[in-house]
């Protein structure tokens, strides 16, 4: 311990997990004593270790921009990431969409531009840096897609989707595949500030797998003396962060437990008072959020072979599908056994003096820390009049209540969400 940061960062793996990195991350001297909320932190690490699909974060009207201000800081200061803004409006057209994202992520320093490199010394280190860092995770901070006209919310999908931008920066030469004006890698972690109560369509939300509500007064915003550490020092280290990543294929779900997955999406999907935007690329990745949750929340022991090869590897058999072989790489015997669907264990990384490690489980206490943040921005209640029995029982003069509720709607939602998790 110094007198500088009075808390160790804990061990991966440590009981009571994530209140302990938590403190650590308070106590941090670059945050000066600025309170961040703690549910807002707990969801951005849960997508900092997925990885797959934004988060919606809710909020009034008018406190949009301080949010805004707030994870913008979060992000910097704790993981030292680069962060985007794109504001969006009702007036935006697709000429803005594009040039704002072109023109952002063609800025100097940006690890997502692609430059022309000098054939000399210095600019083969260049090089060699820009390549390291161009797969690190990106942030993207959005406002506005909520007012945001329907074509520009099919061009921001599509971009998502096939996870490439065309950057502009110049006059581009003929026959100059890359150069100006050329299509780069642009797969951020994408974070929606909405108004509270606006809504879009479902295949739109449908990019987003987690969601928050935040009222002005759970936010402090961060003071202007901010101690921001020098570039690559964020407050959690990003072999932290992929250490935790890399973890997640190694963390297993029981039959019973997912067969009771199965049946609370089953359950939000039919039931008759709820309207959802619950889709397949959704109930497919509802699993692995579970498993993170597993590693913030439980105790279990990784071994240090697996971390020391960890900070090397990348995610999701990047490494094993680089090249051909007998073992490794593509059709390798090594990747036979994953692909028939056996889920790798721990063990294989353990020695003799770590003594025994036990697999990874999930447990229903996983589904229920996550289940909120999951499925509550994928439903609103259903109003009366939306009902099938409503041209039977209803009125030309209760149709006159538009603007119903909005708050109430989500605490309506909320209230089935938790009647679901507590009798499925």
């Amino acid at each position: 311990m110094t007198p500088q940061q009075p808390f160790d960062l804990p061990q991966i793996g440590s009981p009571s997990f994530t209140p302990l990195l938590l403190r650590y991350v308070l106590a941090h001297p670059s945050l000066g004593g600025w309170p961040i909320n703690p549910s807002l932190f707990s969801v951005l690490l849960l997508a900092m270790i997925v990885r797959k699909g934004g988060a919606v974060i809710d909020t009034g009207k008018r406190d949009v921009d301080n949010l805004v201000r707030v994870i913008q800081h979060m992000i910097k200061l704790i993981f030292d990431l680069r962060v985007y803004h794109l504001s969006l409006d009702e007036h935006s057209g697709l000429e803005h969409l594009e040039n704002n994202l072109s023109h952002q992520v063609s800025k100097p320093n940006s690890p997502l531009l692609d430059r022309k490199y000098e054939d000399d010394e210095r600019s083969h280190k260049q090089a060699q840096r820009h390549k390291e860092t161009e797969d690190e995770i990106e942030v993207l901070v959005i406002t506005g897609l909520e007012n945001a006209s329907s074509p520009v919310r099919v061009k921001l999908a599509e971009i998502m989707t096939k996870k490439r931008i065309r950057v502009s920066h110049g006059q581009k030469n003929e026959g100059d595949v890359t150069g100006d004006g050329s299509e780069r890698k642009f797969n951020p972690l994408i974070i929606w500030v909405r108004v509270e109560g606006k809504e879009v369509p479902s295949w739109m939300i449908d990019h987003f797998m987690l969601g928050l509500n935040i009222d002005s007064e759970e936010i402090e915003p961060p003071p202007s003396d901010l101690n921001y550490p020098p570039s690559g020092e964020g407050i959690l280290p990003k072999t932290y962060i992929n250490q935790l990543a890399s973890l997640l294929p190694f963390v297993h779900t029981h039959a019973p437990l997912k067969i009771h997955m199965s049946n609370l999406l089953s359950a939000v999907s039919s039931h008759p008072g709820l309207r959802t935007a619950m889709t397949g690329r959704s109930t497919r990745r509802f699993g692995e959020y579970i498993q993170a949750h597993r590693l913030l929340s439980g105790s279990f022991t990784v071994p240090y072979t697996f971390l020391e090869n960890s900070s090397t590897q990348h995610r999701d058999g990047e490494d094993s599908m680089k090249g051909k072989g007998l073992g490794g790489g593509i059709g390798g015997v090594d990747t036979w056994a994953e692909m028939a669907g056996e889920e790798p264990s721990l063990t294989k990384f353990a020695s003799e003096t770590e003594g025994d490690v036990e697999d990874v489980y999930c447990t229903p206490a996983n589904v229920e820390g996550v289940w909120k943040v999951f499925v509550g921005h994928r439903c609103r209640r259903r109003e009366e009049r939306e009902e099938v029995m409503w041209l039977i029982k209803g009125s030309a003069v209760d149709g006159d209540e538009t603007s119903m509720r909005k708050s109430g709607n989500r605490r309506g939602s909320d209230k089935i969400l938790d009647e679901i998790l507590r009798t499925v």
